[in-house]
C-alpha cells in the first residue's frame, strides 16, 4: 500500500502542469494574451501553444483582373468583378465593427449601399510596381484611384478566413481566428493582419455593382 501511495505522489507531482488547461483554453487566450501571459497561467502550455499555432492553410481566391472606369462622380467601377469603388479612402480611425457600421450608412457623393471590402477585393487595387496615382504622389495603388491616408485599410477577411497571405515582402501567417483581420497598406504596398478590436485603421468603401 505505502509503495502504491508513492507512485501516485511520483504521477501527480510529475504530471504536465498544463493538464488542466485544454488545448481549446490555450488557444483563445492566444486570441487576447501575448505566450509570457499564457504561460504564466499555464507554466508547461508550451506545447499546447504550438498546436494552437497550426494553421489550416487556409489560402486567398484571387479574383479577376479588374478593369476599372473612373464614372466621374467620384466613384470607380470594376466591370469585370461587378464593384463600385469610391474614388478615395476615409480617412478617419476604426476598429473592423465600426468601420462594418460606418460603410452600412455611409453616402459618400450621396450614394448609399457601401461596405468594408474583402481582402481579396481591395486586393485588386494593389500593383505590382510603385506608381503616380491621382494624387500626383507614387504609391501602390491602381492611378485612377486617390490615397491620402498613408495607413492601413480595413478588409472583412478574417484570419479565420485566410490563414495566411505572401506580399511583396513576405509570408505572413495569422493564427488569431476571428479575432484579427486582415489590412491593405497602398503606400508601401503591404498586407498584414491585426486585431479586429483595434480601432486604428481606415477604411475603403466598396459595393456591388447593379
Amino acid at each position: 500500500m505505502r509503495t502504491f501511495f508513492i507512485s501516485l505522489f511520483i504521477l501527480l507531482w510529475s504530471a504536465p502542469a498544463y493538464a488542466d488547461c485544454k488545448k481549446e483554453e490555450v488557444c483563445k487566450m492566444m486570441k487576447k494574451l501575448g505566450h509570457f501571459a499564457i504561460l504564466d497561467k499555464c507554466p508547461d502550455a508550451g506545447a499546447l501553444l504550438i498546436e494552437c499555432k497550426k494553421t489550416s492553410n487556409k489560402v486567398m481566391e484571387e479574383l479577376s483582373e479588374p478593369s476599372f472606369v473612373d464614372n466621374g462622380d467620384g466613384t470607380i467601377t470594376d466591370a469585370n468583378n461587378k464593384l463600385i469603388w469610391h474614388k478615395s479612402g476615409i480617412y478617419k480611425k476604426f476598429s473592423l465593427r465600426k468601420a462594418k457600421a460606418y460603410a452600412a450608412t455611409a453616402k459618400e457623393g450621396g450614394i448609399g449601399g457601401w461596405r468594408v471590402p474583402t481582402l481579396p477585393e481591395l486586393k485588386t487595387l494593389l500593383q505590382t510596381k510603385k506608381i503616380e496615382n491621382a494624387t500626383g504622389k507614387k504609391a501602390w495603388i491602381h492611378p485612377l484611384f486617390t490615397d491620402d491616408g498613408d495607413y492601413y485599410y480595413w478588409t472583412t477577411t478574417t484570419c479565420d478566413d485566410v490563414s495566411f497571405i505572401v506580399d511583396r515582402y513576405q509570408k505572413k501567417i495569422c493564427h488569431q481566428g476571428e479575432g484579427g483581420a486582415w489590412l491593405v497598406h497602398f503606400k508601401i504596398g503591404a498586407i498584414i493582419w491585426h486585431f479586429v478590436k483595434s480601432e486604428n485603421f481606415y477604411v475603403w468603401l466598396v459595393k456591388n455593382a447593379s
